[in-house]
């Protein structure tokens, strides 16, 4: 959840810097993610403006020519926005500003001069959208540095699923008050109810009190629909939503400030005046606010009128009784669902929102009155609404406090911190908890002072003496807790094979530069889909690929045999619309979202979302790697093949330069020199790379890494086996993920790679004798891979050749067409003599001939 710093500053006051108080949140339990400093970064050169000219771009169908006043003159600016107009107030960034990686400047386009660029909130960093142009208020002045006006600091907080009453800015003020000593300020809504009583205009009807324990329902008429203030949409925007209407806008606002998730419905719009919660039929439909219609169970809770179903409880809402711009009278809905409930439909429809994330933590009952107040007033305050009188409320079994008997020796007892009384008291006192000494039971509790806690509502986490020895200690500070040496034997050290390969590369991948990340291993199928330029069932195969495990070299199809019918297990016809649900993956039963509705099949995916999410705030470049698991499916019923994998993504500059224009960019070079390196360290001598197509990379600029398996001198001697491709990213997948830079991956099986890991070294003496140098310069087809050549030179040169080194390919003049010249640097070196240059000579013959045999090689004159 995202909390701007301003808007919590509004509840409590706050006199910590931004990082001391995430600090102080994070060691109280509430775990500050990351500090989002919003306009640090845009200087003095994006400014406020207002579009005085409007007119479109004879060509084109979307630029738009704009005349915008920036308080001193007017300039010029093309924009493709769709949603500005002539007197709106716009973020400008003039020439020599920085937007992410890009610098603007002064452009011509058909025919016009660009002298700037009209800013989006994505651009800005105020959220994720980029649909159009960030509109500011109207009261704005002009010229103003946009820094001065919108910067802020958001707080990204991870919310645990048993703490609801953190899931809002007041949530988190009622903790910081309670960790700072510092008295809270709620808002209280205050309004003038006139007309006629809501009792006599709606009627609600909940027919399942368990699912629904309480639903209570405003009516406000005389509203007008329009957008939002200014401080609202900002405020939104920075908590991580786009604002949509005004009325839309405050019910998001309330959820958002008070944690109770609200829905407004125009209210001559639900049929009969009437509010039905019921549990669906088998077998019913909605089309849902996003335009889908979904089939329906009966253990699903929904919202209704006599003639059908108007919203899904908890979840999203329907088109049939939309707020839109005709709307005069708006019948607000302020309910408690259960949190079961909700997330079991949530999961079934694959739709999960603000909304239902709140309810599923477990909201307090007695919200309901407080956010429907709240969002009254706003829409009287903003949009000239008219309450009226009273409160239908349909509240059957109200929720009671519960009380616990407490002793604060349980605290020492649990942590071994000795605590006072008062202590106590005063910890739980700040947490809104009442707290009353009980004597007359001391007795019957061994002589113990007891207290009485009476815990509020908003607290259903809270059930057990534990949980207030977890409340005060919180309070008090992790940090006083006394430090004890655990006593008695030390368990036997359990051998990890594994785990120490695992933790040999990651030192390895460290040393080299690159930053270590996690992600999920389950994802969804289109989401790796997206790795592919073009998805068929041919392309689609790819992610099943894994290497063969029968000793043969080459790859094979996860799981071919057993799901049956055609070799890799899809549709034969590459030309028909792949659909993404027939790749074959191990499928989450209960998935928490469709986003993650199976596991990974590549590590790939991963790595391209967090480049991609990096880049936005990152200029500098990216080097990543990530040690995982793929999970390849198997047949019906057999658990999946976990596969041990390595993944590497650079992005970016290969260097940071203070000088941003020097800094050279990476290259399918520097992953390539990761690997080799990586080769290196694990003393891997046998391997080869060799040109590759795959739909993930850029025709041409791939490589196939393969590693030689087994000992020549073996029964079956040694192979070569596949371990994995590495290359640029295809233009289009680059596209897809939006990066500004090209971007270059590499998968690698560990499995493979280790076994290529020699299982004890060898050392040879160093000879102390002179060694002797040859340049050999053959010509050869374009086509034959270098590597292929030195192979043969050390396959011929016999023990004399120490070393073989490439270091030098060329074409053109003199060189024939079709030809290349190679030239590598042989040293030969005996253990036992100095060798002449007559045994050097006929050594390099012997290498030219089986060049000539092998390859039609020629020398090179």
């Amino acid at each position: 959840m995202r909390v701007p710093l301003s808007w919590l500053k509004e509840y409590v006051e706050i006199t910590q810097s931004p990082q001391e108080l995430a600090h102080t949140l994070t060691m109280a339990g509430l775990e500050v993610e990351t500090l989002d400093y919003i306009g640090t970064d845009w200087g003095d050169r994006i400014i406020t403006a207002q579009i005085t000219h409007l007119e479109k771009v004879p060509g084109s169908d979307h630029l738009s020519y704009t005349r915008v006043n920036t308080g001193s003159g007017e300039i010029g600016v093309i924009c493709g926005a769709p949603n500005i107009k002539e007197g709106d107030k716009v973020p400008l960034a003039l020439p020599g500003a920085r937007i992410g990686d890009l610098t603007i400047g002064v452009a011509r386009k058909m025919g016009y001069v660009s002298e700037g660029m009209l800013c989006s909130p994505r651009e800005l960093g105020l959220g994720s959208d980029h649909s159009g142009i960030y509109i500011l208020d109207p009261e704005t002045p002009l010229g103003v540095k946009l820094a001065d006006l919108l910067s802020d600091v958001v707080l990204e907080f991870a919310i645990k699923a048993h703490r609801g009453d953190l899931s809002s800015i007041i949530g988190i003020a009622r903790e910081v008050a309670a960790l700072t000593h510092k008295p809270l300020r709620l808002p209280e809504p205050r309004f003038n109810e006139q007309g006629q009583p809501a009792a006599e205009l709606v009627k609600v009807t909940v027919e399942d009190t368990a699912l629904c324990p309480r639903y209570s329902a405003r009516v406000i008429s005389g509203v007008k629909i329009g957008p939002s203030p200014g401080w609202m949409a900002r405020r939104l925007l920075m908590a991580g939503m786009r604002p949509i209407n005004l009325i839309v806008d405050i019910t998001n606002y309330v959820m958002l400030e008070v944690g109770q998730p609200l829905h407004a419905f125009d209210y001559d719009l639900v049929r009969e005046h009437h509010i039905i919660v019921r549990r669906a039929r088998d077998g019913e439909e909605i089309t849902t606010l996003d335009g889908v219609q979904r089939r329906l169970r009966n253990d699903m809770l929904l919202i209704t009128d006599p003639q059908g179903p108007t919203a899904i409880a908890g979840v999203m809402g329907s088109a049939i009784s939309e707020v839109n711009e005709g709307t005069t009278r708006i019948l607000l809905e302020s309910a408690n669902f259960r949190p079961a409930s909700v997330r079991r439909t949530a999961v079934a429809l694959g739709l999960r929102t603000e909304s239902s994330s709140r309810f599923e933590k477990g909201l307090d009952p007695e919200l309901t009155i407080f956010g429907a107040n709240r969002a009254a007033q706003l829409m009287a305050e903003l949009a000239g609404g008219q309450v009226h009188p009273g409160i239908v409320d349909v509240y059957p079994q109200p929720v009671e406090a519960r009380s616990i008997l407490f002793s604060p020796a349980e605290v020492e007892w649990l942590t071994g911190l000795k605590v006072t009384s008062r202590q106590v008291h005063e910890a739980l006192s700040a947490l809104e908890f009442k707290v009353e000494e009980v004597s007359a039971a001391a007795d019957a509790f061994g002589g113990e002072q007891l207290l009485r806690v009476t815990v509020p509502t908003f607290r259903g986490d809270i059930e057990e003496g534990a949980d207030l020895v977890e409340e005060v200690l919180r309070m008090i500070g992790y940090d006083q807790l006394p430090a004890t040496v655990p006593e008695g034997p030390l368990p036997e050290p359990q051998s990890d094979h594994w785990f120490e390969r695992e933790y040999e590369i990651r030192e390895i991948l460290i040393g080299l530069g690159l930053h270590e990340i996690l992600t999920y291993a389950m994802t969804s199928r289109q989401r790796m889909l997206n790795l592919l330029a073009e998805v068929n069932a041919q392309t689609a195969q790819v992610l099943l690929q894994k290497p063969a495990d029968d000793g043969q070299a080459g790859w094979v199809i996860a799981g071919a045999q057993a799901r049956g019918g055609s070799e890799n297990g899809f549709a034969s016809d590459s030309r028909e619309p792949f659909d993404a649900r027939s790749l074959p993956a191990v499928t989450i039963a209960n998935p928490l979202s469709n986003e993650l509705e199976c596991m990974r099949l590549t590590l790939l995916s991963g790595l391209m979302e967090t480049l991609q999410e990096n880049s936005k705030r990152n200029r500098a470049g990216l080097r990543l790697f990530e040690i995982g698991r793929r999970y390849l499916p198997r047949g019906a019923g057999e658990l999946p093949e976990e596969r041990r994998c390595a993944g590497i993504a650079l992005c970016g500059p290969a260097a940071i330069s203070w000088v941003p224009e020097l800094a050279r960019p990476a290259d399918f070079y520097d992953l390539k020199g990761i690997v080799e390196t990586l080769l290196e360290r694990l003393h891997i001598q046998r391997y080869r790379f060799s040109a590759a197509q795959h739909p993930t990379f850029h025709p041409g600029r791939c490589a196939l890494l393969e590693v030689g398996v087994g000992r020549p001198d073996a029964d079956d001697g040694e192979r070569f086996t596949p371990v994995g491709f590495l290359g640029e990213v295809h233009p289009l997948v680059q596209q897809r993920y939006d990066l500004p830079h090209r971007a270059y991956l590499c998968e690698l099986d560990l499995e493979i790679l280790y076994a290529a890991v020699p299982e004890r070294l060898n050392y040879a003496p160093i000879s102390r004798h002179q060694e002797l140098t040859r340049d050999l310069a053959v010509v050869v087809d374009q086509q034959v891979p270098a590597r292929a050549v030195q192979e043969a030179i050390e396959r011929h040169g016999g023990e004399l050749l120490r070393t073989v080194a490439l270091f030098d390919v060329y074409t053109g003049a003199p060189i024939p067409p079709g030809k290349k010249s190679l030239t590598y640097t042989l040293l030969y070196q005996a253990q036992d003599r100095t060798l002449t240059d007559a045994e050097a000579n006929a050594l390099q013959e012997r290498i030219v001939a089986a060049l000539a045999e092998e390859f039609g090689a020629v020398l090179r004159s």
